[in-house]
């Protein structure tokens, strides 16, 4: 996961920065949140916060197709 994390919010802040940042810290806090919730032992705590991660990766994919598409049209 983190290798895609890292080239989503490198490649989608060429274009949107300011997005991509608010989401990267997004994703940051929601994993913090799950591994804390891993370490309890209990599936269910884990997925508290964590489970909107991939809210915040599905946002930088739509910023990189943005910033793909605008490439595109130059």
């Amino acid at each position: 996961m983190m290798p895609m994390f890292f080239v989503l919010i490198v490649l989608g802040g060429m274009g949107h920065p300011c997005v991509c940042a608010a989401l990267g810290l997004v994703y940051i806090v929601t994993r913090y949140f799950y591994f804390t919730g891993y370490a309890t032992g209990d599936p269910q705590n884990r997925l508290n916060i964590g489970e909107y991660g991939f809210f915040a990766l599905l946002g930088l994919m739509i910023c990189n197709i943005s910033f793909g598409i605008n490439l595109l049209r130059r």
